[in-house]
């Protein structure tokens, strides 16, 4: 029998409609969340929330909300845990909760998500001062992208920063896309391209170790990759 646990929250803010493509992606019934490894997934944004955010797991929820709320996030408690919104997206910590785990397709979890900021500083603080990410990588990379890389615990969060004289470094963070970890790289696109979806060649990954290919699914609702570590 599944117990209720603390896991990461990553809220989608897709519609409704998007759902039924999730499930064909992680080849599940569709429903509004899922259990990949240690992360909750919701497709789709709850009432309380009202956009895109990250949740992330604590022994003590209550505990950590006060220190969050001391280091100057207000994370009132909500139906998922404590969560306020800094700077365009929902952030906070999750409650626990029973999972709902995928059915055991090659797909087994998140292995990161992608968030644009135009505000190197901001984004650092706010994740690593406020809710104890490690920075793991601060690195223009050789194809011209500034990308940092922040993780805490199975939760890895890759940031492209957008810079030049023209961004704002007010204007909000956002959730750019998903990368989810398989197995299989070939047997996920070809179980997709069986089902009419279109799926990019396998390819080497940024990484070294890694094989990815692109889920070019617009009813997704974000951009998707799938990717495999050797």
């Amino acid at each position: 029998m599944s117990t209720a646990q603390a896991r990461d929250l990553l809220i989608l803010d897709v519609p409704e409609e998007s759902r039924a493509a999730h499930a064909r992606l992680l080849a599940a019934d569709t429903g509004e969340r899922y259990t990949a490894g240690d992360i909750d997934i919701a497709v789709g944004t709850p009432a309380w929330a009202g956009g895109t955010g990250l949740l992330v797991a604590a022994d003590d929820p209550a505990d950590l909300a006060r220190l969050v709320d001391r280091r100057g996030l207000a994370v009132p408690e909500v139906a998922d845990g404590f969560a306020g919104a800094a700077d365009g997206l929902v952030l906070g910590i999750a409650g626990p909760t029973v999972p709902s785990p995928l059915p055991g397709a090659e797909i087994t979890g998140v292995d990161h998500v992608v968030v644009t900021s135009p505000n190197r500083d901001r984004i650092i603080a706010t994740l690593c001062g406020r809710l104890d990410f490690d920075l793991r990588l601060d690195r223009v990379q050789s194809w011209g992208v500034h990308q940092l890389f922040l993780r805490r615990g199975d939760l890895l969060v890759e940031v492209l920063l957008q810079e030049g004289d023209d961004v704002d470094p007010a204007a909000p963070d956002g959730l750019w896309g998903v990368a989810w970890r398989t197995v299989d790289a070939e047997a996920t696109r070809t179980r997709l391209t069986d089902l009419g979806i279109t799926v990019s060649d396998v390819r080497r990954g940024a990484k070294p170790g890694t094989r990815v290919a692109t889920v070019k699914d617009p009813e997704l609702g974000i951009p998707t990759i799938v990717l495999e570590q050797s």
